[in-house]
């Protein structure tokens, strides 16, 4: 089984994405929550709209021009 974390992130100042392939699902989930927690940690504070499910976790915040996201995929 292949494991994959997707991330992406976009401000007004910046960009960034990228995808990590992962060894094994462990090494998977502790990537995406690393990420999920960056996330969270840039848009602390904003308003705005958060969805925080199993392996999906986004952010996007309209009045600032934030939106990101990060994946969990396996197959």
């Amino acid at each position: 089984m292949k494991y994959q974390v997707v991330f992406e992130f976009q401000s007004e100042d910046s960009a960034m994405s990228d995808v990590y392939h992962c060894k094994d699902g462990m090494a998977a989930q502790d990537k995406f929550l690393e990420l999920r927690d960056s996330l969270a940690h840039a848009v602390e504070g904003s308003d705005c709209n958060i969805i925080d499910e199993p392996g999906h976790y986004s952010v996007i915040d309209r009045k600032a021009g934030i939106y990101g996201y990060v994946r969990l995929l396996n197959d």
